[in-house]
């Protein structure tokens, strides 16, 4: 998934000690090896030339800025997290079925993004690829996604992206539930709204 100037840009680190860097796409050059981007970096507040590479996780910036955006996902996590979310999907309304299909073709989105999928080649078919699939959202809480994984992957390969499945989806984190051989679920964990918030003073005895 290439990005565009304007969209959030995050560098996934290869140790677990190391922070994640983020910053913003001020620019795309499409250079004989591949896309480079100069990006305003938050932690610096400078900007530098990063080639598009397997650690860069994009995560696009909806039309009409950043507060349309933040107003969108505030309206969409809303949606699931609807009163009805404890019944199954099946028996929501339709306007809460299609929030769950939609999340259900993002999240596949973002796994081949991440290149967890697979491709064979024969002479008569040509080149083929198949991809994990979603096949059930759960209202939760926690919000939850069962996907059917490709055979020869394991939960392992899902948790080693877990954190760039969080970031692209606006989330705090996203855990990684084995299922059984070929399935596994991905808890989805918001960010708590109230986090970093001081009560405005000591309380009175």
């Amino acid at each position: 998934m290439t990005g565009r100037i304007g969209d959030e840009i995050m560098i996934i680190p290869r140790a677990s000690h190391e922070p994640a860097r983020e910053g913003e796409i001020r620019e795309v050059r499409n250079d004989p090896g591949g896309v480079v981007y100069r990006v305003h970096w938050s932690d610096t507040r400078q900007e530098s030339l990063l080639a598009h590479g397997p650690d860069v996780v994009i995560k696009h910036r909806r039309r009409g800025g950043p507060q349309q955006a933040t107003a969108e996902q505030t309206r969409w996590l809303s949606r699931l997290r609807h009163p009805l979310e404890r019944r199954h999907t099946g028996d929501v309304e339709p306007r809460h079925q299609a929030a769950y299909e939609r999340l259900g073709e993002r999240v596949e989105e973002i796994i081949a993004g991440l290149g967890l999928i697979k491709d064979d080649f024969s002479i008569s078919a040509g080149r083929i690829y198949h991809f994990p699939r979603v096949i059930a959202v759960h209202p939760g809480p926690p919000l939850a996604v069962d996907i059917h994984i490709l055979p020869g992957q394991s939960p392992e390969n899902y948790s080693a992206h877990a954190t760039a499945i969080a970031y692209d989806l606006g989330m705090a984190e996203v855990h990684v539930v084995p299922l059984g051989p070929t399935e596994i679920r991905l808890e989805l964990l918001p960010h708590d709204p109230h986090a970093g918030q001081s009560t405005g003073g000591s309380a009175r005895k």
